[in-house]
């Protein structure tokens, strides 16, 4: 008899984020290596954000869905308070008479009041974000997952539950279903919880909150999966009681997704075109590209005819400010596009048609273990990779890998050097790499790995309760 599994992803296609596609893939793989998979995940609708249409394609035939409405934390909370505070901006209702105070006065005092009722606003979306969205804004979305995750467990035999990581909430659903039903739980995590670089924003006192509920579901663990290697050990450290097994799946790329854009000829371009498909946000910024681009066209104007960087995707506000500043200090601000977001099927035609790819990845204390799901799409388009990224997984992929050349995230001067090199060689028309060590990288591939521990971890496992630890 085949394996049920439920498969709890906040982050699943219609809905247009990259941990969409690893989510997605896996349940693909293992049902088509005979398990039953059934999907956990948010409601997709026109209204939801991020929400796309043409990602419909993306979700696996013959699965089971159950989808759960997400719930906005501000409608619930702050919606209430809105109706309260709004009267704070309403001048009380008095009979007809003349005015017994002056104009000025009356609408300083109204501008008074619409101020008091800004900040109290202000002050309460600081407080949801920071100590009520704990661990993450998908917390109400998980209380209501769990009450259907465990209505379905009391009617359908489950041989194993999987929660993929962010959203973080996620992990309440796994650890409440072990438990209460004793039924093997494994974790994936896409991005670190504790130590994450984008989650630096959050105050040591939360921080060190949630690091005791970690530890307690990394206590509870049947098995715990990471993307890279540096990330399992950084995992292993955090819960050493632990006695899951730990393993490391990276992320990957379908080869046959990629293949129609790849047969397409790849269209002339009169200048160097750099492109970039992702967002940037946070500590992810690319800022040493840039300016060393900038430094280089002031030694040598002719490049200014020469080169065309694209960045197509989201670019939050602060970032977009930055390199406004950046580019108008270089005078080239006509050198870079940003285009916006981008259809998917339209950002891997780009990726295949670019000159050169820019890998742009976070920095922080545990950036050595990011390997972002973006380079493995960058591999798939086949064209050389320009990676700005400190030392760690990401570059030992690329260097192995023979795909292209890293340099230090923020280092304006190595960027510049190796940006020149670059641009004085001819573009090449084919990527050599090394494929035979690429291969492992396919999602296929990585799914067999998956389907053998979750065949393991299933036929193995008694699912003890650990005995009642805080840690």
């Amino acid at each position: 008899m085949a394996l049920r599994v439920l498969f709890v992803a906040g982050e699943f296609p219609p809905i247009k984020t990259i941990g969409r596609l690893r989510s997605a893939k896996f349940v693909d793989y293992l049902r088509k290596d005979g398990f039953d998979m059934t999907v956990l995940t948010t409601e997709a609708n026109a209204s939801v954000s991020g929400f796309d249409p043409a990602l419909l394609d993306e979700v696996p035939s013959a699965i089971e869905l159950l989808r759960v409405p997400m719930l906005d934390t501000e409608a619930v909370l702050l919606d209430p308070l809105k109706q309260m505070v709004r009267h704070l901006g309403r001048a009380p209702d008095k009979p007809s008479q003349a005015p017994s105070t002056p104009p000025a006065s009356t609408s300083s005092a109204a501008n008074n009041r619409l101020n008091l009722k800004q900040h109290s606003i202000d002050a309460f979306k600081w407080i949801v974000r920071n100590w009520i969205e704990v661990p993450d804004s998908y917390w109400l979305w998980a209380a209501r997952a769990e009450a259907v995750a465990d209505q379905y467990c009391n009617n359908t035999k489950v041989d194993l539950v999987f929660t993929s990581l962010p959203p973080f909430s996620a992990a309440r659903i796994g650890f409440r279903l072990k438990r209460k039903h004793g039924i093997p739980w494994v974790i994936d995590y896409r991005d670190l919880w504790y130590g994450d670089v984008l989650r630096e924003w959050i105050s040591p006192i939360r921080r060190r909150l949630e690091l005791i509920r970690e530890r307690r579901y990394l206590r509870y663990a049947d098995a715990v999966v990471a993307v890279s290697e540096q990330k399992t050990a950084f995992l292993q450290t955090l819960q050493p009681k632990s006695s899951a097994r730990f393993l490391t799946l990276t992320n990957g790329y379908d080869p046959e997704i990629y293949a129609p854009y790849l047969a397409e000829p790849r269209a002339p371009n009169a200048t160097i075109d750099f492109v970039f498909t992702g967002r940037l946000f946070k500590n992810r910024r690319g800022y040493s590209f840039a300016e060393a681009l900038g430094q280089l066209v002031a030694q040598q104007p002719a490049l200014r005819a020469r080169v065309k960087v694209h960045i197509l995707g989201g670019v939050s506000a602060e970032i977009r400010q930055r390199y406004d500043e950046i580019l108008a200090q270089y005078h080239i601000q006509d050198l870079y596009r940003f285009t916006g977001d981008l259809p998917y099927q339209e950002a891997m035609r780009a990726q295949v048609q670019a000159d050169y790819l820019l890998l742009i990845v976070d920095t922080g204390t545990t950036s050595s273990g990011v390997i972002p799901g973006k380079l493995f799409e960058y591999v798939a388009a086949r064209r050389p990779i320009f990676a700005l990224t400190d030392p760690g997984a990401t570059q030992q992929i690329i260097e192995r890998g023979k795909i292209g050349t890293v340099v230090p995230a923020e280092s304006v001067a190595h960027c510049r050097e190796k940006l020149a090199q670059w641009l004085q060689r001819p573009v090449p028309e084919q990527l050599t790499g090394d494929w035979a060590y690429l291969a492992q990288f396919e999602r296929r591939n990585i799914s067999k790995r998956l389907a053998s521990l979750l065949l393991d971890v299933a036929n193995n496992s008694d699912s003890p309760t650990p005995a009642h630890s805080t840690n």
